[in-house]
């Protein structure tokens, strides 16, 4: 196997088991000092010394942690609310008589931090805002997600306190978060692929558009996406704006990367503020600069057209309807690729 080759093994890897399979600690100790010469940094040549720097640094990271887990029994344990139950939680409390306990901090975003879980049957997460201040933006995502059904949006069990501070439990969402995704597939995800992901987040986005809410703030870390079924789930959702045609509605949040120009606190909300933000992640899926909007020459003419169209800076030539782009993307995805021939991502 090659660096490149060693490297994008080790980063699809979420435990030990991933990457060294199901075998003896004899065997892990074999195989990490196998790897080890492949990937080791000072024997790697040009551009690939960086990749086997993050490579070492990766599986070394891999093998003590295998070391850790043989050493206390959950090796071989691939279910995540069985392996949780052998762990100590951070904490924990019952709700309706259910424990409800959480192991992992898992992300910080900009109003809120999410804890990963279990109530004992399935995984779940906690979603509690960091600041009682932000209490308001926590029960409107409650209360907007509650009314919403789509197989793309999280599903949300109960909303509840933790101390002085709002919190929303939901379930998981399957799949690979979109910044892990990258970090995968560091040249760009198969164009083909993309096209894919593309129906499928135009497809949620019109059902929120068609639903009066705008989500303002789409991007790369809000994004999860199932390599099974090409399906992209879209969360963050507590600073969204529902009623988002009405006079009153603002914009809460400008992000550098995904946010158009032409948006601000004092800016009338439009749909197509979500477009340019799926035209950015779409930029940045292929593999291209999501602040320049340059795209791999690789990638034929008439989907770089498409979306440039869609992170056009001009608010009067970008498309604000996501239901004509989900027909727009089929038809050229089919133009393309050919007749819809459904792959997973591996």
């Amino acid at each position: 196997m090659t660096v490149r080759e060693v490297y994008q093994k080790l980063v699809k890897a979420r435990r030990p088991i991933d990457f060294f399979g199901d075998v003896n600690p004899d065997e892990v100790k074999k195989l990490y000092r196998k790897y080890g010469k492949i990937v080791h940094p000072d024997i790697a040549r040009g551009d690939e010394k960086y990749i086997a720097e993050q490579a070492m640094s990766i599986l070394n990271k891999l093998y003590s942690e295998a070391q850790k887990e043989y050493e206390s029994g959950i090796y071989t344990i691939t279910d995540t609310v069985d392996l949780y139950d052998m762990s100590t939680p951070l904490f924990e409390f019952e709700i309706d008589g259910t424990a409800h306990k959480f192991y992992e901090h898992f992300f910080r975003g900009e109003v809120a931090d999410l804890y990963k879980g279990t109530n004992g049957e399935y995984i779940i997460f906690l979603k509690v805002a960091t600041d009682p201040a932000d209490n308001d933006l926590i029960d409107a995502e409650f209360k907007t997600l509650e009314t919403l059904t789509h197989q793309s949006l999280p599903i949300v069990e109960k909303q509840i306190m933790v101390n002085d501070t709002s919190a929303i439990i939901m379930r998981e969402v399957e799949g690979t978060p979109l910044p892990r995704l990258m970090e995968e597939y560091p040249k760009g995800v198969p164009a083909e692929h993309v096209m894919w992901m593309l129906e499928r987040l135009f497809s949620i986005v019109g059902y929120l558009h068609y639903n009066k809410v705008v989500h303002g703030n789409i991007k790369a870390e809000h994004i999860i996406i199932n390599k099974k079924n090409h399906n992209v789930s879209l969360l963050g959702f507590s600073l969204c704006i529902t009623k988002a045609d009405k006079p009153t509605a603002k914009y809460k949040v400008v992000n550098d990367i995904y946010t158009p120009p032409e948006v601000n606190s004092k800016a009338k909300v439009l749909p197509s503020a979500d477009i340019y933000s799926v035209g950015k992640l779409a930029v940045l899926l292929l593999g291209g600069d999501a602040n320049t909007n340059g795209m791999p020459i690789s990638i034929d003419a008439k989907v770089r057209t498409f979306i440039r169209k869609l992170v056009n800076p001009n608010l009067s030539e970008r498309p604000s309807d996501a239901w004509m782009l989900w027909d727009e993307v089929i038809k050229l995805r089919t133009d393309v690729f050919g007749a819809d021939r459904f792959r997973t991502l591996e």
